[in-house]
């Protein structure tokens, strides 16, 4: 369990989440993080659309409706309304995951099949945020590590087609040189840059790159000249109709996978971002995480009903707080009203969708790597053993078997139709199956359901001495198991009335992992995050008395671990008991 103390990375920090710095200092922080933003937001639509074919209205369309209902959810990540927001500093916007089957749907049956597989996509993450908590055991670190992993995988073959375009179809030798100037410049300005330089290193790439065009003559300098400073763009709103034929079907496997993978990657940034927004760290609350997804789930109606790519949180402000040592929310809301107002500039639309694709394909390039390496991180965060490494072996090659269609040619497609053609849906897939045959096939858990007060006490007392004595423990372990359940049960109940809890259940659940005992309890506390008060027992505390601190003080001296997550349905506290 964690120990805080002054000595934290983020003791130095100028202005935490919930304090409010200098207008001065809030809107150039705000502004500076829409910029750093405003390239994957423009750049990401704009390659989806131009690899599908689409005219160059409906990409100025696309860029317009990113931005807007990335201003929109950004904001509302900052100040959440009701269960929509993460109540920290973060950016949405549209991702690389989704850029493959963007393409695809659009070949398939065009805007408006792309439309109704987005809304679906939110309507999945909608339920998937609200139900988090059943997932746990199924979207593992593993399971998100692979989907990660798989994203560069089906997106290579439209960076590698495009790498060296000097216009859409037309491949030049300045077109790779243009690419090359572009990589060149981002991982230089990554890695020997200065600190505070190396957060705008996609954008100082990407500015480089187009130089290098405008210097081999291959932008449209005429067309830049001819856009706007201020304006709308000239495509209406494209009307609604929903698709749900034979190709919605047939891909709508994969958007599903892309919305998984999408709410992976915003569970991990809102973790991220606690992680960086208190001066003295605390547990991570999972409320927050899921109030992340559902805003994401809000972005991709707004998008599905605009008619451009999938949304999703991403942690790049995870370094600005870092170099900056302000994690405010008024920030985020600075930063979510400049991005909407960008979306009211059409010359800087026209200065994107002038460069060479070479250009964009660089940047991706860059991006999607990192995503390999955060996949592989992922994986073996939690140490690998035997089951890991063969979830995350066969579903890896079977993704990337099918994506470029290795895997049986001849017979697969003919069974399931388009749905193996898409790596990350079948890789994805593949480690979710893989991961619940496992955990049905694994050692069974036992299990308590009982009321939560405290004439469960013995009730609970039999359960752990069963559970003991099942799988061999000693006196000794069995007797502190049995301590750490009476505390954490007295934990759980402190401060609630009869009434209360007579309405309440407890559920527990005992298992051996790694040699030790682990007890899962889940109910609903309510004086705050019990790991964070044990983690700040030594600090004094005059409105709270030292006798209420005692069963704190027990579990922390019996338990080799105490974690508690927080949802908006349930609390979940594991206590881990080392074997004897």
């Amino acid at each position: 369990m964690p120990q805080y103390t002054a000595d934290d990375p983020n003791a130095g920090l100028l202005y935490q989440v919930d304090e409010v710095p200098p207008k001065k200092v809030t809107f150039g922080l705000g502004v500076q993080a829409a910029l750093l933003s405003l390239g994957s937001i423009v750049l990401m639509p704009t390659i989806a659309f131009q690899v599908a074919g689409a005219s160059e209205s409906v990409v100025a369309w696309a860029i317009f409706a990113s931005l807007i209902i990335a201003g929109v959810v950004s904001g509302l990540q900052a100040f959440p309304i009701h269960r929509f927001g993460a109540g920290f500093v973060l950016v949405t916007g549209p991702v690389s995951a989704a850029i493959a089957v963007t393409v695809d749907a659009l070949a398939a049956g065009g805007l408006h099949l792309l439309m109704t597989l987005v809304i679906a996509t939110a309507l999945f993450q909608f339920a998937f945020s609200y139900r988090i908590s059943i997932l746990r055991r199924v979207i593992t670190p593993t399971v998100s590590g692979i989907m990660l992993l798989l994203i560069p995988v089906t997106v290579a073959p439209i960076m590698f087609q495009r790498i060296g375009e000097a216009s859409p179809g037309n491949t030049q030798p300045g077109g790779m040189a243009c690419a090359l100037v572009t990589m060149a410049t981002i991982v230089l300005v990554s890695l020997h840059g200065r600190p505070r330089l190396r957060p705008w290193s996609p954008l100082v790439g990407i500015c480089v790159g187009g130089a290098t065009a405008g210097a081999l003559g291959l932008i449209d300098l005429d067309r830049i000249m001819q856009a706007s400073y201020v304006g709308l763009p000239s495509t209406a709103w494209p009307t609604f109709a929903i698709d749900l034929g034979p190709s919605f079907w047939g891909l709508l496997p994969a958007f599903l996978i892309i919305s998984v993978s999408c709410s992976i990657r915003a569970m991990g940034s809102a973790l991220a971002i606690q992680d960086v927004s208190w001066r003295v760290p605390r547990a991570p609350d999972l409320r927050a995480v899921q109030g992340a997804v559902a805003a994401d789930a809000l972005a991709n109606l707004l998008a599905g009903l605009s008619g451009t790519i999938v949304n999703s949180t991403r942690s790049s402000t995870v370094p600005l707080i870092r170099n900056t040592l302000v994690s405010a929310r008024p920030v985020g809301l600075v930063l979510g009203f400049s991005l909407v107002a960008f979306a009211f500039l059409p010359k800087f639309a026209a200065l994107i969708l002038a460069l060479p694709p070479s250009v964009l394909a660089a940047y991706l390039t860059i991006m999607v790597a990192t995503l390999f390496v955060t996949g592989m991180k992922l994986i073996v965060s939690e140490g690998l053993n035997y089951r890991r490494t063969l979830i995350a072996g066969i579903s890896f090659w079977v993704g990337a078997g099918c994506e470029f269609g290795l895997l049986l040619p001849d017979i697969l497609p003919h069974i399931v139709g388009g749905f193996f053609d898409n790596g990350l849906a079948t890789g994805g897939m593949t480690a979710i199956l893989l991961t619940i045959l496992l955990e049905l096939l694994g050692r069974r858990r036992r299990k308590l359901v009982a009321d939560l007060n405290v004439s469960c006490l013995q009730e609970l007392r039999d359960f752990v001495a069963q559970f003991g004595s099942h799988n061999g423990c000693s006196h000794e372990m069995l007797d502190r198991l049995e301590a750490v359940a009476e505390e954490t049960l007295l934990t759980l109940l402190e401060g609630q009335s009869d009434l209360d809890t007579d309405k309440r259940r407890l559920w527990v659940n005992a298992h051996i992992e790694g040699g030790d005992a682990v007890l899962e309890f889940v109910a609903k506390s309510s004086e705050g995050n019990i790991e964070d008060r044990i983690a700040f027992l030594g600090d004094a505390d005059e409105a709270r008395p030292a006798e209420r601190d005692i069963s704190l003080r027990l579990l922390r001296h019996l338990a080799s671990e105490v974690r508690h997550r927080q949802y908006h349905d349930i609390d979940l506290i594991t206590v881990r008991v080392e074997r004897l």
